[in-house]
């Protein structure tokens, strides 16, 4: 956090700034060559988010990781690593992370108590183990590599996301165009009829004049509903491992989101036991990979039994996990001694499991939704266009 001051310098000028330090004490610790006349924290608005992506930390770690591996000590690789990179939160990141080295904290430490950035509580306890494996250069060089594969995903999901998206969009707009514009300039028409209306035609006429009368409070409870979402998601366990549970319920969605909670804690569990880590601390690290907390639940429980002696593959069958395929293939290395091998190859399966699972949902999102909002938008034209077939047939 940030502590502004007024202080006297050594030539007796009177000087105002701020400076950056984990507590006042650290503060006045940083300030002792000055004559200290007020300082207290500045009061800010944290959000605890960060615009550095994992590609940009990827980058840094990497950078460390290939700098520890030269044999550059850590305050002077950190140093170096500041001219990789023009982000500014990034830089600032660095900067926090080399003064507390030099006050002789640890990598861990620094990284702890920093609220510049938001990493992944793997990462942080990736690089605890490192260090007192004395495998920090490799275990980053890994973890860069991890984020990174991560970050490629993610940008492919995304970027295959827009087309279906844009077209979501459009049709919504389409939709209630003419919910509030069409549909009310045909029932002025009906009017002068002297004729039962079709059921369907009453039903589009009345969602018609309730959109047109409360379109700002359907828009706001839409847009409500997405940060409340949000909000609970990121803040309540419960909530969270309540919407996992059923997203786990979803056919193909199912699918996906196996493929790649299991990709992620393979290889990450590869890159710890690759890199010196023990298997069952490698095992307990790569299950805070695990982004669904139904599946993170599982794990966390068949942990429990392999910290008391019990293999993770007896112990996920004693609480039924729901991939067959998974727990045979971690028998297999449980058993054969062949763990780092099969965990490598696990991780590829399931990423390339994943990846062509989540191109199949994307390719066929796009035509069913096209189907969806033709569907809506032919009810809407099939109800305006009922009374007045019914009146030709009539006369």
């Amino acid at each position: 956090m940030k502590f502004k001051y007024i202080a006297f310098n050594k030539n007796g000028k009177k000087v105002k700034s701020t400076v950056e330090a984990t507590s006042l004490n650290e503060a006045k610790e940083k300030l002792k060559d000055l004559y200290i006349l007020e300082i207290k924290p500045v009061k800010s608005i944290n959000f605890s988010l960060s615009n550095v992506n994992k590609k940009e930390i990827s980058k840094i770690l990497n950078t460390l990781g290939l700098y520890l591996k030269a044999s550059i000590p850590l305050k002077k690789a950190i140093k170096l690593a500041k001219n990789q990179t023009s982000n500014i939160k990034m830089i600032k990141f660095l900067d926090y992370l080399q003064s507390e080295i030099e006050q002789g904290k640890s990598l861990k430490n620094a990284i702890e108590t920093q609220k510049i950035i938001k990493l992944p509580e793997y990462v942080i306890h990736s690089i605890n183990v490192a260090q007192n494996s004395g495998k920090l250069d490799v275990i980053l060089i890994e973890l860069s590599k991890f984020l990174k594969s991560e970050d490629e995903i993610s940008s492919k999901t995304t970027q295959a996301l827009i087309y279906p998206i844009f077209i979501i969009f459009i049709s919504f707009i389409l939709v209630i165009v003419m919910l509030t514009t069409v549909v009310p300039k045909i029932v002025s028409i009906f009017k002068n009829l002297n004729q039962e209306l079709p059921p369907v035609t009453k039903a589009v006429i009345h969602i018609s004049q309730f959109v047109k009368e409360n379109y700002i409070f359907i828009i706001g409870m839409f847009f409500s509903l997405i940060i409340a979402f949000k909000f609970f998601y990121s803040k309540s366990k419960k909530f969270r491992y309540f919407t996992d549970s059923l997203m786990l319920k979803i056919p193909v969605i199912k699918d996906i989101i196996i493929a790649n909670n299991l990709a992620r804690f393979s290889y990450m569990s590869y890159v710890l036991v690759n890199s010196g880590v023990n298997y069952i601390n490698a095992l307990n690290l790569s299950a805070n990979t695990i982004s669904n907390e139904k599946i993170k639940s599982y794990f966390k429980k068949a942990l429990k039994d392999v910290r008391e002696g019990k293999k993770l593959s007896t112990s996920l069958k004693k609480y039924h996990f729901f991939d067959k395929n998974f727990i045979e293939s971690i028998s297999l290395a449980e058993e054969t001694g062949e763990v780092k091998e099969i965990l490598n190859n696990l991780s590829e399966i399931y990423f390339n499991e994943y990846n062509t699972k989540t191109s199949t949902l994307l390719s066929l999102l796009e035509p069913v939704m096209m189907l969806v909002v033709g569907g809506i938008i032919g009810i809407i034209v099939a109800a305006m266009l009922l009374p007045i077939f019914s009146m030709n047939i009539g006369s």
